[in-house]
């Protein structure tokens, strides 16, 4: 049967129609298959995804490096007021011949070995006296002498099994047995999370403390998030950081109004901080350092394609990486300031002329990231003219992995009050650990004047917090 030529241009239109579509979906189908791969390529090193997250492939045991040997200390001898108990050992023949005409010299070699103490608990007995009033009949019970907390743990129980959950990261019946081989305790497992409250309302002043000192103090801060899991639901750990204290803080969001929150009433145009470039961060001021980690990490990933981008992230990665070298120099205190100033002005042209080439030249989304840093290209170099500023985030990063390290071995918390004890228990030990304090002895020193009801201790006496 044979079409008209009107038929031959319907069916050649429906062709074409076919075609076009066919064509529109192909196009879609290899943009997916292209993002993908871009997501199937994506780790620790070219993007902001953990390093646990990594597929390590296998080494051969012939190509593997061999390790260098880790360097010992110096162990000095303990003075002669530490030492308990002196034992001289002597000889009474040749241990090579076996002759006894042996002579004594004036030298000797001394070993001083430590042990540990056989441990035995306190265990003391309050009899609570009944007594019944004759006037109101009322019947009551004699009070516990100041400073005895109404449990049946002393404070410094408490503060060891607060340090093991809460610092050394052991789970609850791991810290219950521990207790039991070491001191012959029996603890049930419910009474961990009583302890902990207690404990958690102790370090409560001392928290509120070193969030005020952190705000008020002068010190680059340095801000970050990471998810955490809270009753089988998704909230975020939330850290300001500087030199000297870190602050946690865990909430239900990832928004501004936590950010706000966690500032209290501080003005952010007028801090100094590091972060990354997640927009909740852009109130802060014309002090706002974005971090070269995350963008070194972000141009590796363009590194890895092929065409222009290539070329593009190849640069920008290895210009950022340079300034970090230099800024490091510095730090070491190898180069003068003078000297990084000189050196990284020649490095700023050359990352300016890169973004600008990777506006006009790059793919969409990395012309999109180029567009952005040029027009905040002042944000990329805050740090030269704040003293106490380094161009990374790491600061923050490395903090913020103890909860990281937690939430990867408890799978989160699972009401409020482990909530506040996870925030204050690791806000606490990670300031203590900056200012190279003992931790343990601290949280049980703070337990112990809690329950007197006297003044707690300072962290740091020098600086006032």
């Amino acid at each position: 049967m044979k079409l008209t030529y009107k038929q031959l241009e319907i069916e050649l239109d429906k062709t074409k129609n076919f075609l076009k579509k066919a064509l529109d979906q192909i196009s879609l189908l290899q943009k997916e298959i292209s993002d993908l791969k871009d997501k199937l390529n994506k780790n620790s090193k070219n993007s902001s995804k953990p390093p646990s997250t990594d597929q390590k492939p296998n080494k051969s045991s012939k190509s593997s490096k061999k390790r260098k040997k880790r360097k010992g200390i110096t162990r000095f001898l303990f003075p002669k007021e530490q030492i308990d108990k002196t034992i001289e050992c002597s000889n009474e023949k040749c241990p090579c011949c076996g002759s006894k005409d042996i002579e004594e010299l004036k030298i000797s070699e001394i070993l001083q070995q430590v042990e540990l103490p056989e441990i035995k608990t306190i265990i003391t007995e309050y009899i609570l006296k009944k007594y019944r009033c004759l006037n109101c009949q009322n019947k009551s019970f004699a009070s516990l002498p100041k400073g005895i907390p109404n449990s049946a743990f002393g404070p410094k129980l408490m503060g060891l099994i607060a340090s093991l959950t809460g610092v050394f990261h052991l789970a609850k019946r791991e810290a219950i047995q521990l207790i039991k081989d070491l001191y012959g305790i029996d603890i049930g497992l419910g009474s961990i999370p009583n302890i902990e409250e207690r404990v958690s309302n102790a370090l409560d002043p001392i928290y509120q403390r070193i969030h005020n000192f952190i705000l008020k103090s002068q010190y680059t801060k340095h801000f970050d998030e990471t998810g955490w899991r809270d009753s089988a639901n998704r909230n975020y750990a939330w850290i300001t950081t500087c030199s000297k204290a870190a602050f946690y803080f865990i909430n239900r969001y990832r928004n501004r109004e936590v950010f706000k929150k966690l500032l209290k009433k501080e003005d952010p145009t007028k801090i100094n901080a590091v972060t990354d470039r997640y927009a909740v961060y852009n109130i802060i001021g014309k002090n706002h350092q974005y971090c070269f980690s995350h963008l070194i990490r972000d141009f590796k990933f363009y590194a890895e394609r092929d065409g222009p981008d290539k070329i593009i992230g190849e640069s920008l990665e290895k210009f950022l990486r340079k300034v970090c070298k230099i800024h490091k120099r510095y730090k070491k205190e190898k180069i003068t300031l003078l000297k990084r100033n000189r050196l990284i002005h020649q490095y700023k042209n050359k990352i300016q002329f890169w973004l600008e080439y990777g506006d006009a030249n790059g793919s969409k989304k990395l012309y999109t990231l180029c567009e952005k840093l040029l027009s905040n290209f002042d944000r990329l170099w805050v740090f030269l003219r704040i003293l106490d500023m380094d161009p990374t985030n790491n600061l923050a990063e490395r903090d913020l992995r103890k909860l990281v390290i937690w939430r990867k071995k408890s799978y989160g918390t699972r009401s409020n009050r482990g909530k506040r004890f996870v925030e204050r228990i690791t806000t606490i030990s990670q300031t203590l650990r900056k200012n190279k304090k003992n931790v343990l002895q601290f949280i049980q020193n703070v337990i112990i004047n809690f329950y007197k009801n006297e003044n707690l201790p300072l962290i740091n006496s020098e600086i006032g917090f």
